[in-house]
């Protein structure tokens, strides 16, 4: 335990000692993270409103669905011949089919939506923090 440097003299010796380049402003990088974190924030809050956006849908399309196979039931119930009700069978399964596939579709949309608008955000924040990195290395002084 002796080999140790003693903590803090020895270590602010040590890492003086060292030929670190020039830190740029710190307050300056400090500005850049905090809108870091507001553009991450700005992002979740964004995936968690297209989330919520789906789920809202998606009850509402149950609902309806719901709805529908209610009244296909009653349809085919109805009286008819055997090619009268499947007839009706056929063209119901056709028309609860292209619903399906439209809401598919659109909570596809939504999604896509959702992810696009938070991924932009993410990205454009990303290049504007280097540039910001950038220029605050240019400023700071040379290391020699």
């Amino acid at each position: 335990m002796s080999d140790l440097p003693k903590f803090p003299t020895d270590m602010t010796k040590y890492f003086s000692a060292m030929k670190l380049p020039s830190l740029p402003e710190v307050a300056a990088l400090m500005e850049t993270h905090k809108r870091n974190l507001a553009a991450l924030a700005a992002a979740n809050k964004l995936v968690f409103e297209g989330a919520q956006a789906i789920t809202q849908r998606q009850v509402e399309l149950i609902r309806r669905q719901v709805t529908d196979v209610t009244e296909a039931a009653k349809m085919l119930s109805a009286p008819g011949d055997a090619k009268e009700r499947a007839m009706r069978q056929a063209e119901l399964m056709k028309v609860a089919y292209e619903k399906s596939v439209a809401d598919l579709k659109e909570v596809e949309d939504l999604l896509r939506k959702s992810s696009t608008e938070a991924l932009d955000l993410v990205h454009h924040r990303f290049i504007e923090a280097l540039d910001e990195v950038k220029a605050a290395v240019e400023k700071a002084p040379s290391a020699k």
